[in-house]
């Protein structure tokens, strides 16, 4: 099992408690300043009212409790934006349902518990202001941690899709590195040319056509691009497989089975290739054991590499495009799995091919 790297977690819970004590203590220290100040600062002919106090206990204890509103806050919304929701405005209508049942049940919890436990009088009306203003104030707390918590989140996807596009690129600067050197090592072109030589003095025809399926294959290696469709990929390797099946003669098939429909859907470069690679590279190829490596689509737009187990007494040092690599480029790129079957007498591997209209 390739064991994929995982994400950068979003609003850890320090960043949670510090957001928290920061917004509570904020708001009401300019809570408290407005209401000390607040008819000489806006209304200087009006003289603040010389009974006016507030016992700091009551400040404390205000913003202890905006404190914890606001950090049960932030942690209800950090749990709405680490869940998929298929449909769409589902987050949204989870947001702001949720995050206003619980303003709302705090907020009433505030001000009618301590009422209900050791009742006071107080003048006609002044539970309904208290909880009204209390609901005000609140739901101004809910309203500013559901912006800031869309800030941060967007600000949090923004920076995952600049990292994932790097390490993309650097992930295929490695892959297009590793496939060149595989085609360019020793080994490679010792084969290539000993069969080059061989044709030009027997076939001087297959010669050439041997000399067109090398470049071709090399000019796939070395393009520079992040995607190409099916039919560009399949292009280096029906000529990688003629180079290998002029090699192997009638030791090696190939049997391609590709919809035309699904030519123009996209892959990564290299990909299938790669595939094939592996499948020559790990696979015993003989008169008495020949090998057949089919590529194939399906109706539900997934190509399909696959190929009899032979494996080799002594394996060949791998050069080439590796199973971890593969997945993690699609992880990337797409977000999507590769599938991969292996039950002893067949190895398969399934690439998603991706809708160029998506």
């Amino acid at each position: 099992m390739i064991k994929q790297k995982s994400k950068p977690e979003f609003l850890s819970l320090k960043s949670i408690l510090l957001l928290s004590l920061g917004i509570s203590v904020g708001f009401h220290v300019i809570f408290t300043i407005s209401a000390f100040f607040g008819n000489t600062l806006f209304f200087p002919e009006i003289k603040q009212d010389p009974q006016r106090h507030f016992p700091l206990w009551r400040i404390l204890l205000f913003t202890a409790y905006n404190f914890v509103l606001v950090f049960l806050l932030f942690l209800y919304n950090r749990k709405m934006y680490n869940i998929e929701f298929k449909k769409k405005g589902g987050r949204a209508f989870f947001l702001i349902f949720g995050s206003m049942l619980i303003t709302t049940a705090l907020s009433l919890t505030f001000n009618l518990v301590p009422e209900l436990v050791q009742p006071v009088e107080h003048r006609p009306g002044f539970m309904a202001r208290a909880i009204r203003d209390g609901l005000m104030r609140d739901f101004s707390f809910m309203v500013v941690v559901m912006l800031v918590t869309k800030l941060l989140h967007t600000m949090f996807e923004r920076n995952n899709i600049r990292v994932e596009n790097e390490a993309l690129r650097a992930e295929n600067i490695t892959t297009h590195y590793e496939a060149l050197k595989s085609q360019m090592d020793p080994h490679f072109m010792f084969n290539s040319l000993n069969t080059l030589q061989s044709l030009i003095g027997t076939d001087s025809v297959q010669a050439q056509a041997y000399v067109q399926e090398l470049s071709q294959v090399l000019r796939s290696t070395l393009q520079n691009k992040e995607v190409v469709t099916l039919e560009q990929e399949l292009q280096g390797v029906r000529a990688y497989c003629n180079l290998m099946q002029i090699r192997y003669g009638d030791n090696l098939k190939f049997d391609f089975q590709v919809s035309p429909e699904l030519l123009s859907y996209l892959v990564l470069p290299l990909s299938v290739q790669g595939l094939v690679e592996n499948a020559i590279k790990h696979n015993v190829i003989s008169s008495k054991q020949p090998l057949r490596v089919s590529i194939a689509t399906t109706e539900e737009a997934l190509l399909e590499v696959s190929n009899p187990i032979q494996p080799k007494i002594m394996e060949e040092s791998v050069n080439g495009i590796g199973l971890a690599n593969l997945l993690e480029r699609y992880r990337l790129k797409w977000n999507v799995d590769v599938g991969i079957m292996d039950d002893g007498k067949v190895f398969e591997v399934t690439l998603p091919l991706i809708d160029p209209k998506q």
